[in-house]
């Protein structure tokens, strides 16, 4: 389905008119909060049951429906949940063949730039004006407002027309080149994955002359002393933002310092009634305004921990204690320079082995292993297949090529990392 084009200034009267009700609904009560979600989530369903044939050809929703049509939120917890495997299997079946007026244009993403397991959807103009909101309202918290000049780092660029006012940095170009282009471009508000920014703070050292006032930090787990490399070596503060490619922002940091879900924009389920609140629970979540590829109890993988509510401000958004998400280690070049390993076109051996799971895992400077974990044993042409990529993709580091049956989890049920660097800091080269 073509998006009808919208009104140019059709985006900006939207935000006005989000910033509006933003500003007041961090303090709504717990039972009010949960009487708007209730409405959006309705909305969502009635959609996706009759316009989108994954959830239309099957009883997926139909829990949430008695016998004369009325919806029941009561039927929540018998929905399936939507695994990110099985959407990536159903990108056709899962795109809306219609839409409301008020959600398009619409715009065409794929996740392959950072888990490498393409799966390509739609985001609505709601879905994108809303999380632009939500990061001003928490640059706001922080008195970090106004913008000056805009600059995002990005995996793989952007097709078409540039986006106005915003500065695109490629993420796989040399990091004090990118540290320089910030520097030229007068950067004052960037948005980064923590690996990225990281690996700004690497190359800049902490004499930068950098204009920056903040550094919005998303894509990725925010570890407490990769924020404080970020900070120290850049010289701002940064946001954390916890979000994923396919349902947008889910918490942003808040004006105490601590995540607080978006509430406004997502259903995040939280620890059952009686369980124990502070262990981590796997983060299950639905975001409202994706009526172009609905995602209804849908799992990315992370696990969260959440956090006692706290009175004072934006007492109506619950708080978490702590994502234990992916992250992506920075890997090294063999003169000890960080990259990032956007060279590795995971989705370029999907038909010759289908992974499970993947793993690039870095313990000395000059080599790299890539673990893999099979849906079907591969044959020695597929295997050797998947080395000369590996090989490809890596020219500067020794190769090798694991095929594994499982790949370790972290403490607390923390999804595994993509880039893993097990060397020692203390061993890496001395830089000038």
């Amino acid at each position: 389905m073509t998006a009808t084009p919208a009104d140019p200034r059709r985006a900006e009267r939207m935000f006005a008119g989000l910033a509006r009700a933003f500003a007041v609904s961090p303090d709504y009560s717990r039972a009010e909060v949960a009487r708007r979600q209730t409405a959006l989530v309705e909305r969502l369903v009635r959609h996706a049951r009759r316009h989108v044939p994954f959830y239309r050809e099957g009883d997926r929703l139909a829990p949430l429906f008695r016998a004369d049509g009325a919806f029941d939120m009561a039927g929540w917890p018998d929905v399936p949940i939507l695994t990110r495997r099985e959407a990536r299997d159903n990108e056709e079946a899962l795109r809306a063949e219609l839409l409301p007026s008020d959600m398009a244009p619409l715009e065409a993403v794929s996740t392959s730039g950072s888990t490498g397991l393409q799966f390509n959807f739609r985001t609505t103009l709601v879905q994108r004006v809303a999380a632009e909101v939500l990061a001003n309202r928490t640059l706001h918290w922080r008195g970090l407002l106004p913008f000056g000049r805009v600059a995002v780092s990005k995996y793989y660029l952007p097709e078409g027309e540039p986006i106005p006012g915003i500065y695109v940095i490629p993420a796989g170009m040399d990091f004090e080149r990118q540290v320089d282009a910030l520097r030229m471009n007068g950067t004052t508000h960037a948005f980064a994955t923590p690996s990225v920014a990281a690996g700004w703070a690497e190359a800049a050292g902490g004499t930068t002359g950098l204009r920056l006032r903040a550094i919005v930090l998303t894509g990725e787990k925010l570890a407490p002393d990769v924020r404080a490399k970020i900070e120290r070596g850049l010289g701002a503060p940064a946001i954390d933002v916890y979000s994923t490619s396919e349902v947008g922002s889910i918490a942003n940091e808040g004006p105490d310092g601590v995540l607080r879900v978006n509430e406004e924009l997502t259903l995040l389920e939280g620890p059952p009634d009686g369980a124990d609140a502070t262990a981590p629970v796997p983060v299950v979540t639905t975001p409202f305004y994706a009526y172009a590829t609905p995602l209804i109890r849908y799992a990315p993988g992370d696990h969260v921990v959440f956090a006692p509510n706290a009175s004072g401000r934006a007492r109506g958004l619950r708080r978490l204690a702590e994502v234990l998400g992916r992250t992506h280690s920075l890997l090294r070049m063999p003169d000890g320079r960080p990259f990032l390993a956007t060279a590795a076109r995971i989705t370029e051996i999907e038909g010759h082995v289908d992974p499970l799971a993947w793993q690039i895992e870095q313990t000395r400077l000059d080599a790299l292993t890539l673990r893999i974990v099979p849906r079907a044993r591969p044959d020695d042409a597929q295997r050797e297949f998947v080395r000369r990529r590996m090989a490809l993709w890596f020219p500067a580091h020794a190769t090798d090529v694991l095929f594994v049956e499982s790949i370790a989890k972290g403490a607390g049920g923390k999804s595994h990392e993509f880039f893993a660097s097990r060397l020692d800091a203390e061993t890496l080269p001395a830089r000038a």
